[in-house]
């Protein structure tokens, strides 16, 4: 029972996720082919999200398109993402500024989602999607959350991450320490040929937090582009981030 709610709690969530500038509109077997669901359940799916009021159906073109309560949903954090001094400034501004594909990133339990993507302009780019994951251990973007953690829980975290992915790890607790480390000394993280064959990624933190949780943005895209490039990237994401963003301002102490 537990299982079957989660799995179409996660089908609802990546239909929403998969209306974008390039989907602005979809139909039944669209959805189907990009998501990997079974063309009966996904017809279900889109039914009911019509009928709770988030999906408007398009009876001449059999296609669904998000309705403005799609908007609505996230608006309590709409302020330090769309508002002045905004994260989704800074991310415009790396993409203009790099032409590659640029994602802004949060934490989810033993994963990373990318929870915003702008795609490379550039002839040569690695495609990425929101609402794609990264693994905690194995990917830049996971080492560089682990990063951010008070020095008496790194070691713990990572134990507790080891033993949830089960099977033989591919780095080694010890090998992980040290990278945390190299990354805490260099402000950013970077990975080529592990996630994803022949692409890379370069990421750093966001300042301060946002709603409570820290964020992390990142350029990604052919490896070797990637490390060719990694110092002025870091350099473009940096003068973006003291342009553009604000972070939460912690509480006043108590007088």
């Amino acid at each position: 029972m537990t299982s079957e709610l989660s799995r179409s709690i996660k089908r609802t969530l990546e239909v929403l996720e998969y209306f974008d500038s390039e989907h602005p509109a979809v139909s039944v077997s669209e959805i189907s082919r990009a998501l990997g669901y079974p063309q009966s359940s996904t017809s279900i799916l889109l039914k009911s999200l019509m009928e709770l009021g988030y999906l408007h159906y398009d009876k001449p073109n059999r296609t669904y398109r998000p309705t403005a309560r799609v908007a609505l949903l996230g608006r309590g954090v709409q302020s330090y993402l769309f508002g002045d001094g905004s994260v989704m400034a800074a991310l415009e501004e790396i993409s203009q500024q790099t032409g590659e594909t640029v994602v802004l990133a949060a934490r989810a339990g033993v994963v990373v989602q990318y929870i915003h993507v702008i795609l490379a302009t550039n002839p040569v780019r690695l495609h990425l999607r929101t609402g794609a994951v990264r693994p905690m251990i194995g990917s830049a973007v996971g080492h560089l959350f682990l990063s951010a953690l008070p020095d008496a829980e790194v070691e713990g975290e990572i134990d507790r991450l080891l033993e949830a992915m089960g099977g033989t790890p591919t780095v080694t607790r010890d090998w992980l320490v040290k990278e945390v480390r190299r990354i805490r000394r260099n402000g950013f993280a970077l990975s080529t040929n592990t996630v994803t064959p022949g692409g890379g990624v370069v990421t750093l933190l966001l300042p301060g937090t946002f709603n409570g949780q820290r964020l992390a943005v990142g350029i990604g895209g052919v490896a070797s582009i990637i490390t060719g490039n990694s110092e002025r990237f870091v350099r473009v994401m940096r003068d973006a981030i003291r342009k553009h963003v604000q972070p939460e301002q912690p509480p006043a102490a108590a007088q």
